[in-house]
This record gives C-alpha cells, structure tokens and sequence, in this order.
C-alpha cells in the first residue's frame, strides 16, 4: 500500500508540475505591431490584458495577438503606458477565455522570486507554435537582469522582445534587448509590477464593451463578428480596420479565412440577405469561393446553407432569400485568385 501511495504522489506531482507550466507558457503570445515580437497575457476585474515592450508597438494603436494554439485576437494599446519605460500594455479581444487565466497576482509573485543564477524558459511564440528556450541568469540588479542561453551558439535575436522568463510557471521578466554576446537583458518583474500596479488602479476601465457590429445597411443589425482566421497579414488589416472602413480584412494566400458573425441581441434574429465585398485591387487577391453556414438557434448545430463561386466583380450576394433563424453565421472564404494577400471590403447583412 505504501509502495502505491508513493507512486501515485509522485505521478501527481509530475502532472501538478507540467500542467502548471503549461497553463504559464498558454499566456504567452506573438505580437504583431510596428514590429513583430512576443508578450503575456494577464486578466484582471474581467478584462484581458497583453503586456509587450513598448519598442515593438512603437506607439501604434492596434496590435494583432496570436496564441500558441494559433487564436487569433487584437489589441488596443495604450498610447503611451509610461513615458520612458520600456513596456505597452493594451486591452485584447476575441481571445478565447482559456488563453487569458493569469492575474496579476501571478506577475507580483515574480517580482519577489530570487533571480541570481536561477534557471530560466523564454517561451517564443511563432505559428509554428511555441519554443521554450532554456536560460540562466548571469546578472541581476534592482531594475534589470541578464539570461544566457544554455544551448551553446544560441543567441537572442529580432522577435524575440517582450517574452516573458519564467521561473517553474511564474513570468519574472521582460525581454527588452539582445547584448552584444547574444544574451538577453529583462525588465525585472518587480518594476513591471510597481507601475503596472499604479496604472491599473488609476484607470478606470470596466468591462470590455462588446464587439463592433460587422457594418450593414440595415440599422440595429445585432450581429457582431466574434472570431476571425487566420490572423491578419499586419496590424493595419485587422478585421477592426475593416469594420472601421479604413482598411479591408487581409490574410495570406493559401489559406481559407473563417469569419464568424453571432446575434448578440436577446430576441431571435432572421436572415434574409448576406453580401460580402471584395473589389478588384492592385496587391490584393480576391477568394475563388464562398461558403456559408447557419445555425439557426444558440446552442444549436450549424447547418450548410450554401457554396457559390467568389463573382470576378467583388460583389458578392445571396439575394433576398427566405428568412431564416440566425444566432450566428459562419463565412468561409476559399482559395486566392493570386498570391497576393486576400482581402474583404465589407460584409452586409439584411
């Protein structure tokens, strides 16, 4: 009996370890802004937070946020968070609830963890998925410390600005810079927690408003997009720039794009018309085909509608058509007339 206790004690302490550090490493995110590098996700009074330094935003407003399962989401940044001080921080949306689980208890935990000659993980996020980097800390002073790698001819390079060191599954600093021996030097968690700490308590955010409706000619349309992928080819084509009217919606050729458009309103919504627009552009490419699903209620099973081939035009539309239940639609975008990036003006919905 003793012989079996211990062992299931040990094997529940492995699964305690790696289920830990893999609910750590699930924060850390690929920033995409002025420049492309990485962040941590961190939740507070219901509000998702990214955390990145302020050198890869470079004072841009949006940012595209992609998880290392590949989720897609946007964040709107401060402009600035602290003048001089090298970190951003901004709101996220449509991220899914299971990548954003840390608070901010979990980043005061690491301003107190011993840092001198601790070993470190840097987790790098890529859309290859995630890359934990095994470090040592070779210097550590009251602001700063500094990790080298211990893979022998491994050194920090571009992207790599804004991940979070983890010490077990606790985020204890910020990559900010590459040294000229290829080490990387950190904000310590402690001054990232101190200011961060004070601008949380001086803001007076609430609860993220609910998402922009997708623009349609039919006032007091309830729907709203609340996912979209593959992620945007940069922060400048976010799905936001497309509701906004300032930009259209642009990801990679090769790749089909899913939008997903849901009815927030309480009562039960019908559809009666749907068009998407894609005009001719030079740089861009049009999609080859459409397909649209419907599920009619909440909680319900998304049913085909239909699949057409994209108009030359760019105009796409279903006409009016019988009126059916639609909690939420969901539009699939399929293949490049070309290599360029794909593009969407407008969606319309009647």
């Amino acid at each position: 009996m003793r012989i079996t206790f211990n062992i299931v004690v040990f094997c529940a302490s492995i699964f305690l370890f790696f289920t830990t550090g893999q609910v750590a490493s699930a924060q850390a995110v690929q920033v995409k802004a002025k420049e492309e590098g990485q962040g941590f996700l961190f939740s507070e009074n219901g509000i998702c937070y990214i955390l990145t330094a302020a050198h890869v935003t470079d004072g841009a407003r949006r940012a595209q946020v992609v998880t290392q399962n590949g989720n897609a989401g946007s964040a709107t940044m401060v402009a600035p968070f602290w003048e001089g001080f090298d970190l951003d921080v901004g709101q996220v949306r449509r991220i899914p609830d299971g990548d954003c689980t840390a608070t901010f208890d979990d980043l005061r935990q690491g301003a107190s963890t011993a840092l001198s000659g601790a070993r470190i993980v840097l987790p790098i996020v890529s859309p290859g998925g995630v890359d934990n980097l095994d470090m040592s800390v070779s210097r550590s002073d009251y602001l700063e410390f500094t990790g080298q790698f211990l893979e022998k001819g491994y050194a920090g390079k571009k992207g790599m600005s804004g991940g979070f060191a983890l010490v077990g599954s606790t985020p204890v600093g910020m990559a900010r810079a590459t040294t000229t021996d290829g080490s990387i030097q950190f904000i310590q968690m402690a001054e990232i927690a101190m200011n961060l700490r004070r601008w949380l308590d001086r803001s007076a955010f609430s609860a993220p408003p609910a998402p922009q409706e997708a623009p349609s000619e039919q006032e007091g349309t309830p729907y709203s997009i609340v996912s979209v992928t593959p992620p945007a080819i940069d922060s400048a084509h976010l799905i936001e720039a497309m509701i906004e009217g300032t930009n259209p919606y642009a990801y990679p050729a090769g790749k089909n794009a899913e939008i997903v458009l849901k009815n927030l309103a309480e009562e039960e919504k019908v559809l009666s018309r749907l068009r998407v627009i894609s005009l001719p552009r030079d740089g861009y490419s049009q999609p080859e085909q459409i397909r649209i699903d419907v599920t009619p209620r909440a909680g319900g099973t998304a049913q085909y509608w239909r699949i057409d081939t994209f108009p030359l035009d760019g105009l796409y539309d279903t006409g009016r058509v019988a009126r059916r239940f639609a909690d939420s639609i969901k539009i699939t975008l399929i293949g490049a007339r070309g290599n360029d990036p794909v593009h969407v003006d407008r969606i319309i919905l009647e």
